[in-house]
């Protein structure tokens, strides 16, 4: 098997780690973003005792563990019909939300996505790299 040269080998290395910040970064911003839009609309309806427990209800209450109530409001717009089978059971309220919203939370899934795909590649080209080293 051929040598990777050094210079190859760190030139991915910053390659994926600088595109995994920047994405995560941009993840953040969206997630902050979609919260305070989200929040607003949904809050009223769902945020309350037979959808969230009353741990999730003190804890999602504040910044940053409300961000994670965010994106359950996202996934719920995106795949609505597991949503309503497993966490959002028995809601028959049509959400005051428009497509334009929708679209954004399945575009946020879909990054989401990338960005877990990014991070599976880092670690297995770190852990190739580890094991090549060593041999």
């Amino acid at each position: 098997m051929p040598e990777l040269e050094p210079d190859i080998i760190w030139t991915i290395a910053v390659v994926l780690t600088i595109s995994a910040l920047v994405l995560g970064f941009f993840l953040l911003l969206y997630v902050i973003i979609m919260h305070n839009i989200l929040y607003r609309r949904l809050d009223p309806i769902l945020f309350h005792a037979p959808w969230f427990s009353n741990a999730e209800l003190a804890m999602f209450s504040s910044w940053p563990l409300s961000l994670i109530k965010a994106v359950h409001y996202m996934f719920l717009l995106t795949y609505p019909s597991r949503s309503l089978k497993k966490r959002f059971i028995g809601l028959e309220q049509t959400l005051p939300v428009g497509i334009k919203l929708k679209i954004a939370s399945k575009l946020y899934i879909l990054i989401h996505i990338l960005f877990a795909l990014l991070a599976i590649t880092w670690f297995l080209f770190a852990g190739t790299v580890y094991i090549i080293d060593n041999l």
